[in-house]
């Protein structure tokens, strides 16, 4: 029943890239995947021949052997790494052209010095964790801060040249905080609960929740704050599991109960922040999603097929899904936000038989623009999330469960599609906002 956090010294790297400029970092974001797909390979997965059996089996695949093969040689720049080394690190700066996914190759020197720049760092334990997140407006990039240098090195250095500002590298380097509940109840509540203080002390965070629990990523400036915030709420470090577990989650919830001031502090301090800024919350109604993950043993087909859908579509066009994810967490744990639709899904390679979870659960996305609030704004997604919680305490006994994606530029929040109209209604009960944007035609 115990809530556990474990704190990754890996140091993350957050980019966010407007779509009409992602064209720039394509080359990039596909070697990303693939290498990360070759890393699976050489250690867990099956072996190639079980998986072209496997695949060659399936009508709607359409991930063949020679899809698999990457070549960057039109594009290739080559980059310095600390030691001296060379490897390539890809831009394509000659037109906004789709990469063909059979035009790739990355040989087996490239994949060696990958893995030796994610093994680089003695302080580095598990360089697994990467995620790359689109909305309508933007791509939002998170992954190593090796990885980001060695290989977006060279389209971030063009962006500086072509004047390009809305690309943006964060200056802040982050460290993950993975959230786990031993029995999944009101798993909401649980990462609010833990937030809430480093919010109230103003610590950036971003949110991210996986099919497999959520994360939150911290300045690794303010880790050794971050810990004195979680010891003085009852989690002591356990060696044997390597993470922050809660001893007293009862006696948590009591104190978080007894004190409503911090929850009601960041929800004013949120929408008071929202009413000076003429913003308000999005309920995008008609966007159907499933956050879903990979099967086991498909993790490697997952990082192709998701490389072949970035490769093979204009991300700008109608045929790309509005919202798209995939996070990995893990050697063996990848997870993605797709659309509902299960056409679309085939289409994509992602077919029922290949992600786990329901796919009757749809989820929908209330976005928050953060372009027009101050840079240094912080408990924005937990002052939206905790108003939403609070408002379904006053007209139910059953928890509201909630999924976030916290992009560079906007912060979503993600609820099930039977509860539309309670978020609406909860949300224009706020004083200083009106009915919330969007067409709310309710069944």
């Amino acid at each position: 029943m115990n809530t556990q956090v474990h704190l990754n010294s890996t140091k993350i790297s957050i980019l966010s890239i407007p779509k009409d400029k992602y064209w720039i970092f394509s080359s990039a974001v596909l070697q990303l995947l693939h290498l990360e797909a070759q890393k699976t390979n050489h250690n867990y997965e099956t072996d190639s021949e079980t998986e072209s059996s496997d695949e060659s089996s399936s009508s709607d695949d359409g991930l063949s052997d020679e899809s698999q093969q990457y070549n960057y040689s039109a594009n290739n720049h080559t980059t310095n790494t600390s030691n001296g080394e060379t490897i390539s690190s890809p831009i394509d700066n000659s037109s906004k052209k789709i990469h063909s996914i059979d035009q790739v190759v990355v040989s087996e020197s490239d994949e060696d010095d990958y893995n030796g720049i994610t093994e680089s760092s003695d302080e580095e334990e598990d360089n697994y964790f990467f995620h790359i997140a689109f909305t309508p407006e933007e791509c939002t990039l998170m992954c190593a801060s090796s990885i980001m240098q060695t290989l977006f090195h060279d389209p971030l250095e063009l962006c500086k040249k072509l004047g390009y500002d809305l690309v943006q590298l964060l200056d802040e380097e982050f460290i993950t905080l993975q959230v786990d509940s031993s029995d999944g109840y009101d798993n909401s509540s649980k990462v609010l609960q833990l937030t809430k203080p480093l919010s109230t002390n103003k610590i950036p965070l971003f949110f991210l929740s996986t099919h497999f629990g959520d994360i939150v990523l911290i300045p690794q400036s303010s880790k050794e704050r971050v810990v004195e915030i979680l010891t003085s709420k009852n989690f002591e470090f356990s060696n044997l599991s390597n993470s922050y577990i809660n001893v007293n989650e009862k006696r948590s919830s009591k104190d978080t109960a007894a004190s409503a001031s911090p929850n009601l502090d960041i929800e004013q301090r949120a929408f008071e922040l929202f009413n000076r800024a003429n913003v308000k919350p999005i309920i995008n109604k008609s966007i159907k999603l499933l956050l879903t993950g990979s099967r086991s043993g498909e993790v490697s087909r997952t990082l192709l097929k998701t490389a072949q859908n970035l490769a093979s579509t204009d991300i700008q066009s109608v045929l790309f899904p509005q919202y798209f994810a995939v996070t990995r967490t893990s050697l063996n744990e990848v997870s993605l936000l797709l659309p509902k639709s299960s056409k679309t899904r085939a289409k994509m390679g992602f077919p029922s038989k290949y992600i786990i979870g329901s796919t009757q659960d749809s989820i929908i996305p209330v976005t928050i623009d953060l372009n027009a609030l101050p840079l240094d704004s912080t408990g924005i997604v937990a002052g939206l999330a905790s108003r939403l919680l609070s408002g379904n305490k006053r007209v139910s006994s059953l928890p509201l469960e909630m999924s976030y994606l916290s992009m560079a530029k906007s912060g979503i929040i993600m609820i099930p599609k039977e509860n539309i109209a309670l978020i609406s209604a909860i949300l224009k009960e706020d004083d200083h906002l009106s009915q919330p944007i969007e067409s709310l035609q309710l069944e």
